[in-house]
C-alpha cells in the first residue's frame, strides 16, 4: 500500500465564501435529551462521513484534513464470503480485499470505521429471493458462527475494527430482488418484522461478543421515515424498532443506529428543516418505556437532500451541514455520519466533486471549519437573549466557550456573551467576520449558516 500520512501536511485548501438568499419558516418544539456532562472527560469527536472507498480517488486526501472521527463503509457482503452452505469462508474477493485496505487505511488514521454487514446468501434467506431478506431462523446460528469469524479476523492488526453493523435499514419492506435496504419489514406483522430481527441480533450478538469483546455491534440503521401512530397504518415501518424490543434485543447492540434526511424546501416544513429530529426523542422514549438503559445513538446516515443540482441548493447544504452536527453535540449522540461524502448516487449529496476529488465543494468547507470548531466540545446549553427565529448554543472547549448561532432571516443580531474574553468570530467556512463587543454583548451579522463566536479566558 502507498502511504498517505506523509503527503497530508503538504494539503492546502482554498476558503470559499458565498451568501444565499433569506428565507423565513416557522419552527416548532420537541423534547430533547441532553447530555449528563462528566467531569474531567473528553468528549468523542462527533463527525463523519460516508465514502466509497478510503482511497486517494476517492477523495481521501481532503477527507484526511477534514477533521473527521468517524468514517462509514459498505458492506461486508455475507454471499461472497459464504455463498455455499457449509463450504467454508473465502476472503479472496476483490471487493472483500479492498475493504480490508480500507480497514489498515482506517485504523492509520486513527478513523472509528463502520462497516455494514448485509447481502445474505439465497441459502440462508429461504423462503425469501432477496439477499436483503429476513434471515431463515434455522440459519440465525450459521449467520452468528460467520459474525464471530469475521470479529476475530479483523479485532487485531493491522485491521484493529470496532464497530460493525448488522445490515441496513432492515426496517425497509420485503423485496423481491437484491437490495442494499435491508428489506425485513413484513406488513402482515404488527411490529413490521422488527421482532425477527431482534430474534437474530439475541443470537449473533453473543457470539460476536465472545469472539472479540471490545467490538462493538450497532443494529442496522433504521430507516424510520415516520413515527409509528395506530391511526395510520402507513405509519407501521416506525414500530420495527419497539419490536426488536418486545423481542428482548434491547441488550443485543452496543449502539443505537439510525439515519435522518431532509429534502430542501420540502412543502410545509422550514426550508432547512425542522431544529429538532423527532428520532432522537422517540428512540430514546422506546428504550426508557422497554426498561433498556440509554444506550448511545450514531445517526449513521444524514444529509440535506438536492432533487435537483442548483448553485443554491448547494448552498443550502453547506449551512445545513453546519446546522446539523452542531445539532448533533447538542442531543448528545455519538456522532453523525454524512451520507455520502465522494458521489450523487443520493440526491447528490457529495462534499466534493465526485469527477474531481480534489475539488471542494461547499459543503466541505462548511463541514471542515465546524469539525475544526466543535469537534470534542461539550454542549453547555441553550443560547439565551436572543429573537425566538435565531437559533444558538453554547459549547465549551479546552478553556474556550464557542456560540454557535443562526437564523433563517439573516440580520444585524445582538448576541449576549456567556463568558468575559477576546471574542473572534468567523462565519461558516472559517473567514473571519466582525463582531464589535460592547458591555458583553456582540453585534453579529448572522446568517443561514452557523457563524462561531469563540471566547477567550
Amino acid at each position: 500500500m502507498q502511504r498517505i500520512l506523509p503527503f497530508l501536511a503538504a494539503l492546502s485548501l482554498i476558503t470559499l465564501t458565498a451568501s444565499i438568499a433569506p428565507a423565513t419558516a416557522q419552527h416548532g418544539s420537541t423534547s430533547v435529551f441532553l447530555p449528563l456532562l462528566r467531569q474531567g472527560v473528553v468528549p468523542d469527536n462527533t463527525f463523519g462521513i460516508e465514502m466509497s472507498q478510503l482511497t486517494t480517488d476517492r477523495g481521501l486526501r481532503l477527507m484526511s484534513s477534514s477533521g473527521t472521527g468517524w468514517v462509514r463503509r459498505g458492506a461486508l457482503h455475507w454471499k461472497l464470503v459464504e455463498p455455499v452452505e457449509d463450504g467454508g469462508y473465502t476472503w479472496d474477493d476483490p471487493a472483500i480485499k479492498a475493504l480490508e485496505q480500507d480497514m489498515i487505511t482506517a485504523s492509520e488514521l486513527g478513523l472509528k470505521l463502520v462497516i455494514t454487514v448485509y447481502a445474505s446468501p439465497r441459502w440462508a434467506t429461504e423462503p425469501y429471493t432477496a439477499d436483503c431478506a429476513p434471515i431463515n431462523p434455522a440459519k440465525y446460528g450459521k449467520f452468528a458462527r460467520f459474525m464471530a469469524e469475521v470479529a476475530r479476523r479483523y479485532s487485531g492488526p493491522p485491521y484493529n475494527m470496532r464497530y460493525w453493523e448488522i445490515g441496513n435499514e432492515p426496517d425497509a419492506p420485503l423485496f423481491q430482488s437484491d437490495s442494499v435496504f435491508g428489506c425485513w419489514g413484513i406488513k402482515s406483522d404488527p411490529y413490521f418484522g422488527g421482532r425477527a430481527f431482534g430474534a437474530m441480533l439475541n443470537v449473533v450478538y453473543p457470539a460476536i461478543k465472545a469472539a472479540a469483546p471490545e467490538v462493538q455491534v450497532l443494529n442496522g440503521g433504521l430507516l424510520l421515515d415516520r413515527p409509528y401512530d395506530p391511526a395510520n397504518p402507513d405509519s407501521l415501518i416506525g414500530r420495527f424498532f419497539e419490536g426488536m424490543l418486545v423481542a428482548g434485543a434491547g441488550n443485543s447492540f452496543d449502539i443505537l443506529s439510525f439515519h435522518a434526511y431532509t429534502f430542501w424546501y420540502t412543502p410545509g416544513q422550514p426550508p432547512l428543516g425542522a431544529r429538532q429530529d423527532w428520532r432522537v426523542s422517540y428512540l430514546r422514549e422506546l428504550l426508557a418505556r422497554y426498561g433498556v438503559p440509554e444506550k448511545p445513538l450514531l445517526r449513521t446516515e444524514g444529509a440535506l437532500l438536492c432533487t435537483e443540482v442548483t448553485a443554491e441548493c448547494r448552498w443550502a447544504q453547506a449551512d445545513f451541514l453546519s446546522r446539523l452536527f452542531t445539532r448533533t453535540i447538542r442531543d448528545g449522540l455519538a456522532g453523525n455520519i454524512w451520507y455520502v461524502y465522494d458521489n450523487d448516487s443520493y440526491h447528490n449529496t457529495a462534499l466534493i466533486e465526485p469527477g474531481d476529488v480534489l475539488v471542494p465543494r461547499p459543503g466541505y468547507f462548511a463541514y471542515r471549519h465546524a469539525s475544526r470548531t466543535l469537534a470534542r466540545s461539550s454542549y453547555v446549553g441553550t443560547l439565551g437573549g436572543v429573537p425566538e427565529d435565531v437559533e444558538g448554543y453554547i459549547f465549551t472547549r479546552d478553556g474556550d466557550t464557542i456560540v454557535a448561532v443562526w437564523s433563517d432571516s439573516p440580520r444585524a443580531v445582538a448576541i449576549p456573551l456567556p463568558a468575559a474574553g477576546a471574542v473572534r468570530c468567523t462565519n461558516r467556512d472559517g473567514g473571519p467576520v466582525s463582531c464589535p463587543v460592547e458591555g458583553g454583548v456582540a453585534t453579529l451579522e448572522v446568517q443561514t449558516g452557523a457563524s462561531y463566536l469563540v471566547i477567550e479566558p
